[in-house]
């Protein structure tokens, strides 16, 4: 194998592959990174078993051919080394590498060993999504997830794909979150996957904000994120493969309330300040008080610490419907509202015990449902 590579391209590709390389004493290649060349087509792949990932772009190859290396320690020179190309040339057990003035010998091994990561077979239904949208919407939702082991379904992703929209939801028992965005373009069939966390992670960490659009191929197994841009003259294409969750995700629709018996509006940005104030004395159970006055049309925020203190404040806002007072996790109502756009959130409670829905009240596709904490 000898070809010649931008030092940019491949420098992003290290960084993006080694974030899925396994820790394996088991299987010591899983620590490693594939490269392949094939005619001018560079690819870099890494894989942990449960998640894969490809970087393609474009090079100048005189000779084809694989090397599975240590991808972290290239990626440490790249970040220090001054060219902007890098030469890359397999000699025996070697990859010998040479860039900015500075030459490395990157010891390899055998690359028939490297676990196969699974490709498209072409007729997997697919849905072309914009990238942003995507991975803002995985962000809303994923550290919602719950930790179970008696429960893996509730550890990833629900991913609703419909002919006009994508829904992702995630719940951890105590809290839900779900995030829906139109398509621009009418997808397949109907159908839905739950993807492991890790991956939702990774796929807003990997594609961030990036241009254009991506790609999902779902399969009875397994979820493809195909994303290829459209800027570059490098035709630079990141492929995430990642195993999907078995099992039936629970019927969350039930758990989001129709109805409210009080009607809260207020400030984002001042119930978060009052919450995280109250937080300061919630003590390790974590729980903050709202007193809900709709008469005097004000929340009173109150929690007590056997050790430290207390606390008491009040905010005003728009308040219709039942008095109420209830318990929350102030963590986990300021994770949901952290989440959130705009600079209002409307608040739906219904009595001590029953579910809240709170949502932003400027922008539509999200909701946030938590339980209060009971007596």
């Amino acid at each position: 194998m000898q070809v010649v590579v931008l030092k940019a391209h491949l420098k992003e590709g290290l960084e993006i592959t080694e974030r899925v390389v396994g820790k394996s004493s088991s299987m010591p290649i899983l620590n490693n990174v594939l490269l392949s060349v094939k005619k001018g087509e560079i690819k870099l792949c890494a894989t942990d078993l449960q998640v894969g990932v490809t970087f393609r772009f474009q090079g100048t190859a005189k000779e084809d051919g694989e090397a599975v290396f240590p991808g972290r320690f290239l990626a440490s020179l790249l970040a220090i080394s001054l060219g902007d190309q890098v030469s890359l040339v397999s000699e025996g057990q070697n990859l010998l590498v040479a860039t900015g003035g500075h030459q490395a010998t990157l010891k390899t091994l055998d690359a028939e060993e490297f676990p196969i990561i699974p490709s498209l077979e072409g007729n997997e239904p697919a849905l072309e999504v914009e990238t942003g949208a995507l991975c803002r919407g995985l962000s809303q939702v994923v550290g919602m997830t719950g930790q179970s082991q008696t429960r893996p379904e509730i550890s990833g992703v629900l991913f609703v794909l419909t002919k006009k929209e994508v829904r992702v939801v995630a719940t951890d028992s105590f809290r839900l979150a779900e995030r829906k965005f139109l398509l621009e373009k009418e997808g397949a069939a109907e159908q839905s996957f739950i993807l492991p966390s890790k991956t939702a992670r990774e796929l807003t960490s990997i594609l961030g904000e990036r241009p254009g659009k991506t790609t999902i191929h779902v399969s009875p197994t397994q979820a493809v994120f195909d994303y290829e841009s459209q800027e570059s003259p490098l035709k630079l294409r990141i492929q995430i493969v990642s195993r999907v969750i078995e099992g039936e995700y629970p019927r969350y629709e039930d758990v989001i309330p129709s109805s409210q018996k009080t009607s809260v509006v207020v400030s984002r940005a001042d119930l978060l300040n009052h919450l995280k104030a109250a937080g300061i004395f919630a003590g390790k159970t974590q729980e903050v008080r709202l007193a809900v006055d709709p008469p005097k049309k004000e929340i009173t925020f109150s929690s007590e610490n056997t050790e430290a203190g207390s606390h008491r404040s009040t905010l005003e806002g728009e308040i219709v419907g039942e008095s109420v007072e209830v318990a929350f996790n102030w963590r986990f109502l300021s994770e949901g509202l952290m989440h959130m756009r705009g600079e209002r959130v409307e608040f739906g409670l219904n009595g001590e015990d029953g579910p809240a829905l709170v949502r932003p009240a400027e922008q539509e596709g999200y909701l946030y449902v938590i339980m209060p904490i009971k007596a």
